[in-house]
């Protein structure tokens, strides 16, 4: 038997990881029985109709084109045992995580936890190529923007999602500018949640942008409840977490990145 090439397997492993574990069932499921023989562009578009991101369905059709190229296999079943190999590594990877409680607030045994502040700048400082950045509110926090503006130096991508006094309707009084400066916004993506975008209640009443993240280089994951705040990073009582987990990271990344793609989160018209 010929074994598959360091790419066909590089793909499978992609497709298998990108995928949510639903997708990725049916996607097997739909392969199995299917003649790999038949035209390939109807074959990619039966299995794509029911991936909704764009990104999924190239991630397909990529393996497709390989899998017929470098296997040269009318044999779906293989392809599906495959991608059913690397779903159950995908599971198993998810066991290994590492993770650190990371808190602002009152210790009083002094356990030896992460103060939030030090586990968002150690995930800062280590960004090599991208960051993403999300919180609701953001405001005096000099050393996160000085962390932030020395990433932007040494050629590091910064996404920044965040809420707006004008998308808040006034539960947030301070913006971006006053915080980060044009230093940091001119040359980062700046993205919010347009307020057309948002559901309402029976009330008229909107959702806010609540979420509170960061993920570095598709490996470290910042989650806590604070928010990018002086009194939420040293002296509210917060909790969170900061995990090194490619899986997780890449599944968060993925996650926005829809909400780009569907256009519920927009570039910023004013920063």
């Amino acid at each position: 038997m010929k074994q598959l090439s360091p790419q066909l397997l590089t793909q499978i492993r992609k497709v298998a990881q990108e995928l949510p574990p639903a997708m990725l069932s049916t996607l097997i499921e739909d392969l199995t029985g299917i003649d790999m023989g038949t035209n390939g562009n109807g074959l990619s578009k039966q299995l794509c109709q029911k991936l909704p991101n764009t990104h999924w369905r190239q991630g397909v059709v990529d393996l497709l084109v390989l899998w017929q190229a470098d296997y040269q296999s009318s044999d779906s079943f293989a392809l599906a045992a495959a991608l059913s190999a690397a779903a159950h590594c995908k599971t198993e990877s998810r066991r290994e995580l590492s993770l650190e409680l990371v808190w602002t607030g009152p210790n009083p045994q002094e356990s030896p936890l992460r103060r939030t502040d030090q586990a968002l700048l150690q995930l800062i400082r280590s960004a090599k190529e991208h960051l993403l950045i999300v919180s609701f509110a953001v405001y005096k926090v000099p050393e996160i923007a000085d962390a932030l503006i020395k990433a932007l130096n040494r050629g590091v991508s910064l996404q920044i999602v965040a809420e707006t006094p004008g998308d808040s309707e006034g539960k947030i009084s301070y913006g971006l500018t006053t915080t980060f400066g044009s230093d940091i916004l001119s040359r980062a993506q700046i993205l919010v949640w347009p307020m057309e975008q948002r559901p309402k209640d029976s009330k008229g009443k909107h959702g806010s942008l609540h979420a509170k993240c960061a993920v570095a280089d598709k490996e470290w994951v910042f989650i806590s409840s604070a928010n990018l705040t002086h009194y939420a990073l040293m002296l509210n009582l917060e909790m969170g977490a900061l995990i090194y987990n490619r899986v997780l990271a890449d599944e968060i990344l993925c996650q926005f990145q829809t909400l780009i793609e569907s256009g519920l989160l927009r570039l910023a018209q004013c920063r």
